[in-house]
């Protein structure tokens, strides 16, 4: 009965959220949810936003979507007194959905820890949700603080705070996952439309998130004319100053350094210093055949989240996909749905 209504109430929330993104329904409190969000996170545009939540609606709150997803779970989705302590990142738009999904999917119930950097979408959700279903109210407690004692821990963060969790929660059980990045392996035969999706994997919510592509690996005799051009069609989606003035500082440093690199005019490709890049810059990294790029690719592993490419056996993403995860698709490859099951 449980995952029953699981799957009704979530289904209905996607449709509720849709119904909003699609104008035929008025919901006031997410339009102030997105104007909150922008207001305190200046590279969270509205359209961003929109976005994140269409491939929320799309990927993880179709009614068969869920169906599918939970049919190996069938005996074990049951509502559970343990409680899942969930520490947010706020690199992107609700970046935490997929962890409070899985939470209430399985049963448990859930504190949660939102980052300040994205605070207000997902509490809105929530609302919406308990519109449909008084019964999630008590089943969720955002928190504005570490969780203290929970039983079950997911946690998000940078590479410092994945430490600072290490250490705090020792004897509890666990997935904590720290900084990552893309890749995309590119050949160098690539269309104009392949060109055109990968620029939404690098370019989409500021190229900020673990899915971004964030560096190139490149045949070493590449040519980066039609590259360019359909780059240049994303430049109207990048106008957060926070985003722009990134950008003019790293070009100023490759300038001051003079070093070679091409600028885009919001955005600078530059050959490999860090994986990944910071902030306006994409990485470019030359090869000279499949082994070499696979050898990067091996040596990078824990640091990376997708790799794209074509012709590539050891790929793992669609080009235009890597924003775009299925419910299935577990961060860091690690099914965190199981894991609780497995842990209550």
């Amino acid at each position: 009965m449980y995952k029953e209504v699981f799957i009704r109430d979530f289904s209905l929330l996607g449709k509720s959220l849709e119904e909003h993104l699609n104008g035929r329904r008025d919901n006031h409190l997410l339009d102030r949810a997105f104007e909150d969000s922008l207001q305190y996170n200046p590279l969270f545009s509205t359209d961003m936003q929109k976005e994140a939540i269409r491939a929320v609606i799309e990927k993880f709150l179709m009614e068969n979507v869920l169906t599918d997803w939970l049919i190996p779970y069938e005996n074990k989705l049951f509502e559970k007194k343990c409680i899942v302590g969930i520490i947010m990142a706020g690199n992107l738009p609700l970046v935490g959905f997929h962890d409070f999904m899985v939470t209430m999917a399985s049963g448990c119930r859930s504190q949660i820890k939102l980052s300040g950097k994205d605070r207000f979408l997902l509490p809105s959700l929530f609302s919406i949700l308990c519109d449909i279903n008084p019964y999630w109210k008590d089943r969720v407690e955002f928190i504005g603080f570490l969780p203290d004692n929970p039983d079950i821990l997911l946690a998000t963060g940078g590479d410092e705070s994945a430490k600072i969790f290490e250490s705090k929660y020792q004897n509890v059980p666990k997935i904590i996952r720290s900084s990552r990045s893309s890749i995309a392996i590119l050949q160098g035969d690539e269309t104009e439309g392949e060109l055109q999706k990968l620029s939404k994997d690098i370019f989409l919510y500021y190229g900020m998130g673990c899915r971004s592509v964030s560096t190139l690996l490149i045949p070493r005799d590449y040519s980066f004319g039609l590259l360019t051009d359909v780059f240049e069609r994303r430049r109207s989606t990048m106008v957060s100053e926070d985003y722009l003035s990134a950008y003019k500082y790293q070009r100023a440093i490759a300038a001051m350094q003079n070093s070679w690199y091409l600028d885009g005019g919001f955005y600078i490709l530059r050959e490999f210093m860090s994986f990944p890049p910071p902030m306006g810059v994409i990485g470019i990294l030359k090869y000279k055949d499949n082994n070499e790029a696979e050898k990067f690719v091996n040596s990078n592993k824990l640091h990376l989240q997708c790799l794209v490419g074509k012709k590539c056996r050891f790929a793992d993403t669609e080009v235009g996909e890597t924003q775009y995860p299925s419910i299935s698709d577990y961060a860091d490859g690690l099914n965190s749905l199981e894991f609780i099951l497995n842990n209550v």
